[in-house]
């Protein structure tokens, strides 16, 4: 059953606050995961809607927390960053094939951009379920490695990891490391 109140408090940085429901319970605990849409930050005084339940604590806390007067969330996946990054790959293929880059660069960017979406996913269906999680460090490792068009397909088509502006920065860093060794290993060692 959904109740109603007004946050009262909001720690961006840790990304949780509280919300006060009018009545004789203390202010009731909500994580940023609880937000049915994460564009819009909370602030002290929103009017909130939301459903009542216990954490892994045992203790009240909300879910499904939507702010009123809030946009509504949108589940579209973005199709010109996969787009992009189908285009990419094809290019990459298309260079090794042609001599422009070093002979495995496109298997081993197919492979490797294969093996990146399925590790997204994983990592995006862990934390769905709150369990142990892919580091960051791995992720970043596998675009490096030419798995990156498939990282940028998933971060788009499954909305993992393309908000957070760190990880964004450390991704698009990969990506052109990857694409820089690619051309000087070229340069350096003709075919």
């Amino acid at each position: 059953m959904k109740k109603a109140g007004r946050v009262t408090s909001w720690n961006a940085d840790k990304g949780y606050g509280f919300i006060d429901v009018h009545a004789d319970v203390k202010d009731i605990f909500f994580h940023i995961t609880a937000l049915q849409n994460r564009s819009v930050r909370p602030k002290p005084g929103d009017r909130v809607m939301f459903e009542l339940g216990k954490g892994k604590d045992g203790r009240l806390q909300a879910s499904n927390v939507s702010i009123l007067g809030a946009p509504k969330p949108q589940n579209q996946a973005s199709v010109l960053p996969v787009f992009l990054a189908a285009i990419a790959l094809a290019a990459i293929f298309a260079g090794a094939l042609g001599g422009f880059l070093p002979r495995l660069a496109g298997a081993i960017s197919l492979v490797m951009s294969i093996v990146a979406f399925l590790a997204y996913n994983a990592d995006k269906t862990r934390a769905n379920r709150k369990e142990w999680r892919t580091p960051e460090a791995h992720l970043h490792f596998l675009a490096l490695c030419g798995g990156w068009p498939g990282a940028l397909a998933a971060q788009h088509l499954l909305r993992h990891k393309n908000r957070k502006q760190a990880f964004q920065a450390a991704f698009w860093g990969t990506v052109v490391l990857n694409i820089g060794a690619m051309v000087l290993r070229k340069t350096l060692v003709p075919a």
